[in-house]
């Protein structure tokens, strides 16, 4: 596939974030209630010698047309002073006082008197720039006589109050049948002269500026209704989400309790160690392993994937019983969980990444689920190991009230879509079934486990078979993680798409478990950034605070139910003073984190394996 450089992605979110919100922006304020703006006192100043007519407000659609028509047949010219909102609603009429020599002036752009504010006038020139590629030398009120139009009703009083005048600018407003009838009596008894040329063409910045500004003020009412949709469905799914968490989480548990076999299995097992550059973890992993209490034998087999850094040297060092390392060439994880999977002398293989540590009964507790026959594979609880500081429980938070409730979720609905890399047990029978672990995929956990379902197996969830996971200490190395996860499962998704119309347990998961991961992992991070948004906008711009009540009452509803999925998963709640603040900060990254993956789908990125950065800090915390 094509490559693009990184940066593109980036420069696409940011532009089109930056062109929604000022959009939004100028919708607000061009359909603002603006503050009332007295009219320029009456002042008699000679102009050119002779009476001129100057309009004011227009153009109006059901009076500038009346007018025009009456200032044709009497060949009479007039200047039109313009509002820049009703130019944009009414451009053909800005350019038929043009095409009929009329002068146009700009008058503001909201209401009469706007031009005083330069970002008004700014805007007024752009939408005569657009509507007829002209700008006007002629701004604001000058000095006039004033009709008093908007004051007295007698037309005999208004026309002979004008009569009273040699020469200057006649005050009309361009908004109702009483210019007209002015008009039609000045015209009967007074000689009107032509306005002098005002108008230069536009330049390219202003015909852009008027573009984009009028595309605004005329669509603005559809981008926030479409906003409004998003932010809706959005709701509904947080709502949706919340709801399954707390109504099939228990009744997975239920579920358990009721279908509690007291008989355990020991099978033989081989754990599968990929490693490629782990030589700070590997030692304490492989140590966890043959510690285990598992009362079958255990081997392990690490595949050294090409490591740079001694990972095999350090576990041949320790010479512990029915540990085996095998080297090879850097073939990437799926290559190495491959031939590990072909060393491998026994039927039930549990796999793991080379920074986990598990607990003596790990192994124990994870092949359990599958004493049922139909079982093929079964999810660990991966927990976070180095959840000190404010990024490693922001991640504990996540594991525990994302990944881990998620599969109890879908543990309930039978269509668990990953099992996840830290910890995971299946049967050889259905990995041959598939064809071992394809490369596809950058998600290649993701993409067996669907693989498997989809082969007719079922996945099970087992909280109690935990092991403990490095998360990544920097902003950096999380976003890079991230985003080879989310890209990868979007991967997966799109792989394994024909399930949608299948039967059986692969139907289930195509309409359960895709169906779940487009609505929650995809669609929901898309339309969430939108309620955010939409709150800067309500708070800041648009002067609607029920957005910001909207948006505490939605982090309230995600806060209750985090604490619920910390106590479902043995963990105190302590944590959870922090989960406000992922709201506000890491969730916003992991926005990024979909966008991003959506983004590099769409431009076509082949984006290749990242790797993270080890420190080993979570085997010395657990040590």
């Amino acid at each position: 596939m094509r490559r693009r450089p990184p940066w593109l992605h980036w420069v696409s979110i940011s532009l089109g974030l930056v062109m929604l919100f000022g959009v939004l922006s100028f919708h607000a304020h061009a359909t603002a209630l603006p503050e009332p703006v007295d009219p320029p006192p009456a002042t008699h100043v000679a102009f050119s010698g002779v009476l001129t007519l100057a309009y004011h407000g227009g153009p109006n659609p059901k009076w500038t047309p009346r007018l025009l028509e009456l200032l044709k047949q009497r060949d009479v010219k007039a200047t039109f002073f313009l509002v820049g909102t009703n130019v944009t609603r009414h451009p053909e009429l800005v350019r038929r006082i043009l095409a009929d020599g009329h002068a146009v002036g700009i008058d503001g752009f909201r209401q009469e008197g706007d031009w005083r504010d330069p970002l008004d006038l700014a805007y007024a020139q752009a939408a005569l720039a657009e509507a007829a590629g002209v700008r006007t030398r002629l701004v604001g009120a000058p000095k006039e006589i004033d009709s008093g139009d908007r004051r007295l009703q007698d037309l005999g009083a208004i026309v002979g109050g004008i009569r009273g005048h040699e020469a200057g600018m006649v005050r009309l407003h361009d908004d109702g049948s009483i210019a007209i009838d002015i008009t039609r009596e000045l015209l009967d008894v007074v000689a009107v002269g032509a306005p002098q040329p005002a108008t230069l063409p536009a330049d390219a910045p202003q015909r852009i500026t008027g573009a984009v500004t009028a595309w605004s003020q005329r669509n603005g009412d559809l981008v926030l209704v479409v906003l409004g949709t998003a932010i809706g469905i959005a709701a509904l799914l947080g709502l949706l989400r919340t709801l399954m968490q707390l109504g099939l989480a228990h009744t997975d548990r239920r579920l358990r309790r009721e279908a509690a076999d007291e008989t355990t299995i020991t099978p033989a097992v081989s754990v599968i160690v990929p490693a490629f550059n782990e030589a700070v973890n590997i030692v304490a992993t492989v140590r966890s392993i043959a510690a285990n209490e598992h009362l079958a034998d255990v081997e392990v087999v690490v595949v050294d994937d090409g490591s740079t850094d001694g990972t095999a040297d350090l576990v041949e060092q320790l010479g512990l019983p029915g540990v085996h390392v095998v080297r090879q060439a850097n073939r990437g994880k799926p290559g190495a969980l491959n031939a590990g999977i072909e060393r491998a002398r026994h039927d039930v293989l549990v796999l793991l990444d080379g920074d986990t540590i598990f607990e003596p009964d790990t192994i124990a507790q994870l092949v359990q689920p599958l004493k049922d026959p139909g079982v093929g594979a079964v999810s660990g609880n991966a927990k976070v190991g180095n959840r000190q500081g404010l990024l490693g429980r922001w991640q504990h938070l996540e594991y525990c009230a994302g990944s881990n409730l998620d599969r109890q979720i879908l543990h309930a609905l039978r269509c668990i879509p990953t099992v996840p890399g830290a910890v995971g047990a299946f049967r050889r029978e259905a990995l041959r079934d598939v064809g071992g672990v394809s490369s596809d995929t950058l998600a290649e956990d993701t993409d067996l486990t669907i693989s498997v379902t989809r082969a007719g197996w079922r996945v099970a969830y087992q909280p109690s078979a935990r092991a403990w996971t490095e998360a990544p200490v920097t902003v950096r190395g999380l976003y890079r993680q991230r985003y080879r996860w989310s890209y990868g499962t979007f991967q997966a998704m799109w792989k394994h798409r024909g399930a949608l119309l299948e039967r059986g347990q692969a139907g289930r998961m195509g309409r359960f478990g895709l169906i779940y991961l487009l609505a929650f992992h995809l669609l929901l991070p898309l339309l969430a950034p939108v309620m955010d948004l939409y709150v800067v906008y309500g708070a800041f711009v648009a002067d609607a605070p029920a957005a910001v009540i909207v948006w505490a009452v939605f982090l309230l509803l995600q806060t209750a139910s985090a604490g619920y999925a910390l106590r479902l998963d043995g963990e105190p709640l302590r944590p959870l003073w922090a989960y406000p603040l992922q709201q506000v900060v890491y969730r916003q990254l992991m926005y990024l984190v979909v966008i991003q993956s959506l983004v590099t789908a769409l431009h076509g990125t082949q984006l290749r394996w990242q790797s993270v950065q080890r420190t080993g800090i979570s085997a010395k915390l657990l040590a």
